[in-house]
């Protein structure tokens, strides 16, 4: 059966799924909204499907089985709001708002009460490596979570406007933040701190230049959060630390997506496993430590 599916959103991160939905070979673009007519026309001329000015008209021509949506974030609640109103599944980035602290909490009841199947784009989840990275953190569970966002600011002018993107927390680290919470499990934020040179940014940019937050999980594990968009070269990772066991989950930046690397480090070996290359392969190595560790390298 071949899913019809509609598109809206032509930004950048919008190949990356309709990529991915093109290796799954079971699915067909049907209709495609974006910002700009041009954009939409473009998408269409590129990957199938019909351009549309708005959402609405979309639905009602095509009438697709399921909708991908890849928008800023301040204009996620209401294009979900309309798809619940068609009552049509849908996939949407993250996050859910910038500004509208209200408005992921009224979707979400809107949802349940249409009894639609709706999934938010926190990919992480979905990685191959973590279903051994759960396996050992049941045997080992963390008692201290670490994790970094450092980077660059990213070029979409919304990106850098508070009211639109929301700043780089709730649209970058928003990933680090609820890994933490699908590995570890919910949490309370116990203090944090922002800070931000207006003379260092464009004046048309107001969002934070670098935050830190400590949390604390309910089973009574401690999280420390940082993150800056100041950095050229980027560091993105997690470290989950239990009883003798290190776990780092680490994200080269220029690779795409979906490359992400997970080390266990128990004193004696380190042993690697990482998404491979674009046929989805992996690795796995064991490297020699000061302790005597043996070395091996599959593929």
């Amino acid at each position: 059966m071949t899913v019809r599916v509609g598109l809206v959103g032509g930004g950048w991160i919008s190949r990356y799924h309709l990529e991915a939905l093109e290796r799954l070979g079971r699915t067909e673009l049907v209709g495609v909204v974006a910002g700009r007519r041009t954009t939409s026309d473009a998408v269409a001329g590129r990957w199938g499907g019909r351009a549309y000015d708005d959402v609405d008209a979309m639905v009602a021509g095509e009438r697709p089985d399921a909708v991908w949506v890849a928008v800023p974030p301040h204009r996620a609640v209401a294009i979900g709001e309309r798809l619940v109103a068609a009552r049509v599944p849908f996939l949407t980035e993250k996050p859910l708002a910038a500004a509208d602290a209200d408005g992921p909490a009224r979707l979400v009841d809107a949802i349940a009460a249409a009894g639609l199947v709706v999934g938010v784009g926190y990919h992480l989840r979905a990685l191959d490596i973590m279903a051994e990275v759960r396996r050992r953190l049941a045997s080992a569970p963390a008692q201290l979570v670490v994790a970094r966002w450092l980077d660059s600011t990213p070029g979409p002018a919304w990106w850098g406007r508070a009211d639109e993107g929301g700043g780089q927390v709730i649209e970058q680290a928003t990933h680090l933040y609820d890994l933490a919470r699908w590995l570890v499990g919910e949490a309370v934020v116990v203090g944090a701190a922002s800070t931000r040179d207006p003379a260092a940014s464009p004046p048309t940019v107001d969002v934070a230049d670098s935050s830190a937050a400590v949390l604390r999980f309910a089973n009574g594990v401690i999280g420390s959060f940082a993150n800056t968009r100041r950095l050229a070269t980027a560091v993105i990772e997690v470290e989950l630390i239990s009883d003798g066991l290190l776990t780092r989950l680490t994200k080269r930046r220029e690779r795409g997506q979906g490359d992400w690397h997970a080390s266990f480090d128990d004193g004696t070996t380190i042993h690697t496993i990482a998404l491979g290359d674009d046929d989805g392969a992996r690795s796995l190595e064991t490297i020699a430590t000061d302790n005597g560790g043996t070395f091996r390298f599959v593929k």
